[in-house]
C-alpha cells in the first residue's frame, strides 16, 4: 500500500509541474522556437507516414532536395518507429500535431517514472526517489524537447527503462529481466543510436565479469548463461547495424544528403574553430544543460563516488565510467554539431543520472544516517524548488523570447486553409521564401523548395535553391507551380523574385500566393517613396557638443563626443567608437507605420579585430537588429555597409532607435551616415 502512495505521490507532482511549464498549452504548437526545423523534419516524415500510405522503409519529407532536386526521400539514422507510430495514430485519430506532441511527452514521463521506479529500488526512500528523479525535469533541455517532436528525449526515456530491468536482472537473478532489458534497450537505440552508450557499458560489464577482471558480487559471477547475453545483444547490434547500413545506401541511392549519417570531428576544425565552438556552448547551451547549481551538485556527486570508489556498487561505477569514455569519443567526433545543437547533449545525459544513482547508492549503505537526514533533504528541496522556476523561465524565453520567431510567420502556420479554398492542393509543388530551412513547407503541408542551400557534407560542391532567377526557374522546370512568398517586402530585397510575379493567385495577410503557370499580369509591385532622408556627415556639432547636426536637412545625431579627426572618409570628421564610447550617430523616428521601409547605409574603417555595426531597435515591444551587408571597399581601408528593413505589424505606431556601435577595445571609425525612409508599401 506504501508503494502505491509513493507511485501516485510522484505521478501528482509530475503533473502538477507539467502544467507549471505549461505543457498543456504547448501540446497545441506546431513546431517553433529553437531548432524548430529538426522539429519539423520529424513531423514531416510522420505526416508522409500517414498521407501517401508509405511503408516503413520508404521514409519521405515535404522538401524535394533529393533525386537531383524532384522528391523527399531520405533516410535518419534513427529506425522510424517513432514517426512510423505516430503516423499510425493519426490513421486512428486524424492528423493533429498535438497527437505527436503527447505521444512523444507520455514516453518521456515513462523514463522519468521508471528512473523513480529504479531510485526507489535501490534506495528504498521515497523522498530520494522523487527528488531525485524530478532534478532530471529541470533540465531547460530536457524540459524543452521532452514535450516536443525530436526522439532524443524518448530514447533517453528508453535507456532509463532498459537500466531498470538490468538491474533487476542482477539482483532478482531471473533471466526474464535481462531479455526485457535488451528489448527497451534495442528500442531505445531505435529511437537514437547513441542509446548504443548503454549497451556498450553493460556489454563491458559483462566482458569483466566472465573474464575475471573484475569480481563484481564477491565470487559469484553476474552472467551464469554467457550464450544468454551474447545472442541477445548480437541480435540488437544486428537490428540496429542494418538500420544504419540501409539508410545509407537508401540516401546514396537517391542522392540525398539531408540527414547527417556522418560526423564531424573536433580534427576538421582549425583552433578558431574549436574556440567558436566552446564559446556558443559557453554563451548559449551551457546553462541550457542544467543551473549552475545542479552542475556543481552532479560534480560534487561524481566527486563522491571518486572519493569512495571502493565503497561503490561496482555496476555503476563501471558502468558509469565506461559510458563517460563513450561520450568523450562522441562528443570528439560529433564536436561541431555542439555549436548550434542543443538536443545532441540528452543522448549523454544517461551519465549523470548514473553518477546520482550511484553516489545516493554509495550514501545510503555507507552513511545511512546522512541519508535519512531531515536537514540534507530540507536542504536538497531548497536546490530542486528554485531549479524548477528556473526551468519554467527558461521554457518561457524560448516560446516567448527571441528564441522564437513566431510572431513573424505566424501566417505561414495557419494558411493551409486558405490555400485549399483558393485551389491549391496538397499534391501542387511550390517555392516558399524565405526560408533556408524547410519548416514552412511542412507548416502549409505542400511538398517543394524553399532557399535551402544543401551543403553535401562540403563534400562537394553545394547546391543553393531559389537564391537567384536561374534557381527558381530550375524549380519551375521540376513542377513548382506557386510561389509562395510571405511578406512584400521580399520582392524589394531580391529583385530576382519580381519577374515571376505577375499573377497573384491570392493573399492571406501577408503571405502572397503567385500563380507561376500564369503569365497574365494582375500584380504590380508598389514603387517605394522616400518620405525622409537623414544624413550625418560628422563635420558638424551642437553648441554643447551633444549631437551631431546634419548639414542638408538639421536632423539631429546624438554622441557628438565621440567626433574625431583622426581619420576621415570625406571631409575632416568621422565618428570614433570604442568599448569606453560603444555608441555613435543615434537618431531616433517615431510613430512608425507597419511595411514602412528603412534604409541606411554608412561608411566604415576598421582597426585589428574590431567591426562595429549598425543597430535598429524599438521598443516597448522589444525588437533588436543587427544584421548588415558590405558592399563596396576603397583602396585606403573604407568600407560601406547597409541594412534594410520593412516595419513589421508588431512594430507599429512605435519609435525606432538607429544608431552605430562597437563594443570593442579597438577603434571604429563611421562617417556619411545615411537613413532613407521609405513611405509604406501597404498605403494605397
Amino acid at each position: 500500500m506504501k508503494k502505491i502512495y509513493s507511485v501516485l505521490l510522484f505521478i501528482i507532482v509530475l503533473s502538477v509541474i507539467s502544467i507549471f511549464y505549461n505543457y498543456h498549452e504547448i501540446f497545441f504548437k506546431l513546431p517553433q522556437s529553437v531548432h524548430k526545423w529538426r522539429q519539423s523534419d520529424c513531423a514531416s516524415i510522420a505526416l508522409n507516414y500517414y498521407q501517401d500510405g508509405r511503408n516503413f522503409f520508404t521514409p519521405e519529407t515535404h522538401n524535394l532536395t533529393s533525386d537531383g532536386g524532384t522528391s523527399g526521400k531520405c533516410c535518419t539514422s534513427e529506425v522510424p518507429v517513432l514517426y512510423y507510430t505516430v503516423a499510425m495514430l493519426y490513421k486512428a485519430f486524424g492528423y493533429h500535431d498535438y497527437l505527436y506532441r503527447i505521444f512523444n511527452t507520455l514516453l518521456f514521463f515513462l523514463g522519468l517514472f521508471f528512473l523513480f521506479k529504479l531510485l526507489l529500488y535501490l534506495l528504498k526512500d521515497t523522498f530520494w526517489a522523487i527528488a531525485l528523479s524530478l532534478l532530471f525535469f529541470t533540465s531547460p533541455v530536457l524540459v524543452y524537447y521532452g514535450n516536443n517532436y525530436l526522439s532524443n528525449s524518448s530514447s533517453l526515456a528508453f535507456s532509463i527503462i532498459g537500466w531498470y530491468f538490468f538491474f533487476r536482472f542482477l539482483f532478482e537473478k531471473e533471466q526474464k529481466w535481462f531479455f526485457l532489458s535488451i528489448l527497451i534497450f534495442l528500442l531505445a537505440a531505435s529511437f537514437k543510436v547513441t542509446a548504443l552508450f548503454s549497451v556498450f557499458a553493460i556489454s563491458g560489464i559483462f566482458i569483466l565479469d566472465v573474464s575475471g577482471i573484475v569480481k563484481f558480487d564477491n565470487s559469484a559471477k553476474l552472467f551464469t548463461k554467457p550464450l544468454w547475453f551474447i545472442l541477445p545483444v548480437l541480435s540488437l547490434f544486428l537490428v540496429i547495424g542494418s538500420w544504419i547500413f540501409y539508410a545509407h545506401n537508401y540516401n546514396v541511392a537517391h542522392d540525398c544528403s539531408y540527414f547527417s549519417t556522418t560526423i564531424f570531428p573536433i580534427w576538421d576544425l582549425d583552433r578558431a574553430g574549436i574556440a567558436g565552438v566552446l564559446e556558443n556552448i559557453r554563451k548559449i547551451w551551457l546553462d541550457q544543460y542544467f543551473h549552475f547549481s545542479v552542475l556543481i551538485f552532479l560534480l560534487a556527486c561524481a566527486t563522491f563516488m571518486l572519493v569512495f570508489f571502493r565503497k561503490n556498487n561496482k555496476i555503476i561505477l563501471v558502468g558509469a565510467a565506461l559510458i563517460f569514455m563513450q561520450t568523450i569519443v562522441y562528443v570528439l567526433l560529433q564536436f561541431w554539431t555542439f555549436k548550434d545543437h542543443d538536443y545532441y547533449v540528452i543522448d549523454m545525459y544517461i551519465l549523470p543520472i548514473l553518477i546520482v544513482i550511484g553516489a545516493f547508492d554509495t550514501l545510503k549503505k555507507q552513511f545511512q544516517k546522512v541519508f535519512s537526514s531531515l536537514y540534507l533533504k530540507l536542504g536538497f528541496l531548497l536546490l530542486l524548488l528554485p531549479n524548477i522556476f528556473y526551468a519554467h523561465q527558461q521554457i518561457n524565453a524560448r516560446y516567448e523570447g527571441w528564441m522564437n520567431d513566431y510572431p513573424e510567420k505566424k501566417d505561414i502556420y495557419t494558411i493551409t486553409p486558405y490555400l485549399r479554398q483558393i485551389g491549391v492542393l496538397p499534391t501542387d509543388t511550390v517555392i516558399s521564401i524565405p526560408d533556408g530551412s524547410h519548416v514552412s513547407l511542412y507548416l502549409m503541408n505542400q511538398k517543394g523548395w524553399t532557399e535551402y542551400s544543401d551543403a553535401k557534407f562540403n563534400k562537394s560542391q553545394r547546391i543553393f535553391y531559389n537564391q537567384d532567377s536561374a534557381g527558381i526557374q530550375s524549380s519551375i522546370d521540376k513542377g513548382a507551380k506557386y510561389l509562395i512568398v510571405n511578406g512584400i517586402e521580399q520582392l524589394y530585397y531580391k529583385t530576382y523574385l519580381q519577374s515571376y510575379c505577375r499573377n497573384l493567385a491570392g493573399q492571406y495577410n501577408s503571405v502572397l500566393i503567385f500563380d507561376l503557370r500564369h503569365r497574365e499580369r494582375n500584380f504590380n509591385l508598389p514603387d517605394r517613396s522616400a518620405v525622409d532622408r537623414y544624413f550625418c556627415d560628422a563635420e558638424t556639432v551642437s553648441a554643447d557638443q551633444q549631437w551631431f547636426v546634419s548639414d542638408s536637412d538639421s536632423s539631429l545625431f546624438q554622441f557628438a563626443g565621440n567626433q574625431s579627426q583622426e581619420f576621415a572618409y570625406a571631409g575632416k570628421m568621422s565618428c570614433k567608437l570604442d568599448a569606453n564610447s560603444p555608441y555613435g550617430m543615434t537618431i531616433k523616428l517615431k510613430d512608425l507605420k507597419k511595411g514602412e521601409n528603412f534604409l541606411i547605409s554608412v561608411w566604415r574603417k576598421t582597426t585589428k579585430v574590431a567591426k562595429g555595426t549598425i543597430i535598429a531597435s524599438s521598443s516597448p515591444n522589444a525588437y533588436y537588429n543587427n544584421d548588415y551587408k558590405m558592399v563596396e571597399r576603397d583602396s585606403s581601408g573604407w568600407e560601406k555597409i547597409v541594412k534594410e528593413f520593412f516595419v513589421p505589424a508588431e512594430l507599429a505606431n512605435q519609435e525606432l532607435l538607429i544608431y552605430l556601435y562597437n563594443p570593442e577595445s579597438d577603434p571604429v571609425y563611421f562617417d556619411d551616415f545615411g537613413v532613407i525612409r521609405f513611405k509604406s508599401v501597404e498605403e494605397k
